[in-house]
């Protein structure tokens, strides 16, 4: 429910359609008023109203597209992704898949030998971004305690999984893999840092590859001196070596 200073009142009805028996459209007016008539809260909000305008009816079904991207097209927004209207993140998953999609169309303008390449960086940041937001629409229904045991709440609240948002992260859980990232406005291989808060990995810091930073301070001399160690993996950039080092500590990596 919400309300504007001239008098005009607002308000929403959200429905599992598995369990909704509506009625045909004609009847929605009626139908929405029935059930927020007896309701405490709203009786306060409605007072002296009068049903006015247009109802709209709309579709809120979680949606996730497979493959949003072909050798020619590209989805993005919610013709990529929609997950939940109540949770609030539908403008910022929007402009999330928006941001990506130039570097993808340059790459398959420009570089069709990267077709794949391109095509699976965007699958996979646009899956992300849907489990994401699945996760935190769960969260924000997890904190309804008046009717949990109802089956509408019930069901959003252990959906998509009960996967945290951020994940704790132990040294041993961290690996060095091949990922699609952006340089130059172009989509290409290289090596990142994967790990279970960061599936999709974590290229650089401050300009700086973090791969073979990580790689260096494995080998067992850096296990006694990881400062020294990283400090000859930086070159020039030696200075960085104790933040960098804290930055590792603070994620979990080592």
């Amino acid at each position: 429910m919400a309300g504007t200073p001239d008098g005009r009142r607002y308000l929403q009805l959200t429905l599992d359609v598995g369990s909704a028996d509506l009625p045909p459209k004609d009847q929605l007016v009626e139908y929405c008023n029935d059930r927020i008539r007896p309701l405490e809260m709203a009786a306060p909000f409605i007072r002296d109203a009068e049903p006015t305008g247009e109802l709209h009816a709309r579709t809120s079904t979680p949606i996730l597209c497979r493959e949003p991207a072909g050798d020619h097209w590209i989805r993005v927004g919610d013709a990529a992704m929609a997950v939940d209207p109540l949770s609030g993140n539908g403008i910022f998953q929007s402009l999330s898949s928006a941001l990506q999609a130039p570097a993808v169309i340059n790459t398959l303008l420009r570089q069709p030998g990267r077709t794949a390449l391109a095509r699976l960086f965007h699958r996979a940041r646009v899956e992300e971004l849907f489990f994401r937001f699945a996760r935190i629409g769960r969260d924000f229904y997890a904190q309804e305690s008046q009717f949990s045991a109802e089956p509408f709440w019930q069901q959003r609240r252990d959906w998509p999984d009960r996967v945290p948002i951020h994940q704790s992260v132990r040294p041993d859980q961290v690996q060095i893999a091949k990922r699609p990232v952006v340089e130059n406005d172009l989509i290409r291989e290289a090596e990142v840092v994967v790990t279970p808060d960061q599936p999709l990995g974590v290229w650089h810091l401050q300009g700086l590859e973090l791969a073979p930073l990580l790689r260096a301070l494995r080998n067992g001399a850096a296990k006694e001196h990881p400062e020294q160690m990283l400090a000859a993996a930086l070159g020039d950039r030696k200075a960085l070596a104790p933040q960098i080092l804290m930055w590792f500590r603070h994620q979990g990596w080592v």
